[in-house]
């Protein structure tokens, strides 16, 4: 009977220690969400907006007219300065979102995705406008009219999207691992991607219009 159990002991012990160790090997992949949104953020506005900003027109310069004003001039210096030591700050620590940015600037395949992105972005707007497409938690824009009331271009249209949506939060998968030193396995690639999707659908409700619908992470689709 002792025998028995010291042999059941054994077998409980040892697989115990078997599933401390895989425990062990289970390692996070690292994820800098608040970077790869400013990478996103970046490359919407240089990619999807082509037309350059308007620059506003320079206030003219009046000389001073008395002591008061070079004071005052002084001192606009002085937050013009600081203004620039917070800038060159933030530049630093946003240096990852901009090789992020860079980095996938540097992948043809993502830069076409983004192209098709933005020269359907109209019609996409007025489906989303009127209540018949929505932005899912995935990433993904799908109909929301049921039966759906779109014809065979919108559906069309939809599959597109989803398809240059999928290569530029691949791409952005593949940037985040390159750039943070990752191992480029398949199972880090499914990890880093699920997380870029959710960061990419993040923005998408972020920058929905009043009115349209959304998913939000736990799944509940409601109306921005």
């Amino acid at each position: 009977m002792r025998r028995y159990r010291k042999q059941l002991t054994m077998l409980t012990l040892s697989a115990l220690f078997s599933f401390a160790a895989c425990a062990v090997i289970t390692v996070n992949v690292y994820f800098p969400e608040k970077d790869v949104k400013s990478a996103y953020k970046s490359l919407e506005e240089e990619l999807l907006q082509p037309a350059p900003k308007k620059e506003k027109n320079a206030a003219p310069v009046e000389p001073p007219t008395s002591g008061l004003r070079q004071e005052r001039q002084t001192l606009l210096a002085v937050i013009r300065a600081w203004r620039m030591t917070l800038v060159t700050e933030a530049m630093a620590q946003d240096d990852l979102s901009r090789r992020i940015a860079q980095e996938i600037k540097g992948y043809p395949e993502v830069i076409a995705a983004y192209r098709g992105i933005g020269q359907r972005l109209a019609r996409l707007n007025q489906l989303r406008d009127q209540g018949l497409v929505g932005e899912a938690k995935d990433g993904k824009a799908i109909l929301r009219a049921n039966p759906p009331q779109v014809g065979e271009a919108e559906a069309a249209l939809l599959q597109e999207e989803n398809r240059d949506r999928e290569v530029v939060i691949n791409g952005m998968a593949k940037a985040i691992l390159k750039l943070t030193q990752q191992e480029g396995t398949p199972a880090n690639l499914a990890r880093v991607r699920t997380d870029a999707a959710d960061t990419f659908a993040s923005i998408r409700r972020d920058a929905a219009h009043p009115g349209w619908w959304v998913q939000l992470p736990n799944g509940t689709w409601t109306h921005k």
